[in-house]
Parts: structure tokens; sequence; C-alpha cells
């Protein structure tokens, strides 16, 4: 396990909440994976984050522009960053197969920067949507 739910701040939106819960599930799932070195598994759970992730980041973008909500151009840049950089490893992935790679983004990017992310932008854009 990576990151327990825990650690992930909760925001004025359950839509939001389970969103972050679900992917804080996949991301231990992908985690766990890699450091058994089960390839097949983490394969195919790294290509389910990938789905999960546009999805969650679609779909907040969507709500975000339907609320009119101000800091949208600012929010959506943060999740094309990280559309990129996820999209980077998991060509990586798709070319070499080294778990230890993986582990680092995971560890070293991806869950700093959703915690970070949770706090700045989705608490704010949570209380401009509303439950």
């Amino acid at each position: 396990m990576l990151i327990r739910p825990n650690e992930i701040q909760k925001v004025a939106n359950m839509f939001f909440n389970a969103v972050h819960e679900d992917e804080i599930e996949l991301i231990n799932q992908l985690y766990d994976a890699l450091k058994a070195n089960d390839i097949e598994k983490a394969d195919k759970l790294l290509d389910e984050l990938i789905v999960d992730v546009e999805d969650h980041f679609s779909t907040e973008e969507a709500m975000m522009k339907e609320a009119d909500f101000f800091g949208y151009p600012m929010h959506k840049a943060d999740h094309d960053n990280m559309r990129k950089e996820l999209s980077k490893v998991h060509q990586e992935w798709k070319e070499r197969k080294e778990p230890k790679r993986v582990t680092d983004f995971l560890e070293n990017k991806l869950v700093p920067w959703l915690k970070l992310h949770v706090a700045q932008w989705d608490s704010v854009t949570a209380m401009h949507i509303g439950d």
C-alpha cells in the first residue's frame, strides 16, 4: 500500500471524494502489483489507471464548465500537466515493462501531486460546485 484514503483531504463534493477513494484503491493495487513484480497484473492496472484518470479529469472539467468555475483554466492546466506525465510513463511502460520506473513515478510524482492538487484545486472547486 502506497497511500491511505485518509491522506487525501475530503472536499465539499461527495462525487469528488468518491472518485478520489476509487483512484487511491487503484493506485495501491498497481503499486502492490509492481512491488510483487507481477508484470501482467501491473500492465492491466496501469491501463485501467490511464482510463480512470482521464474519466476523473474529464468529468471534473465538465462540472467546472457547467458551474462556470472561475479557476477552470488553471485547474485544467494542472490536469493537463499530469495527463502528459502519466502518458509518458505509460508509454515507457509499454516499451520496457520496468516496475521501478512506475513505482518511482507513483511515489514521487503522482501521489504527492494528488495530495497537493486536491488541497489546492479540488477543495476550492468543490466549494464552488457544491454537493
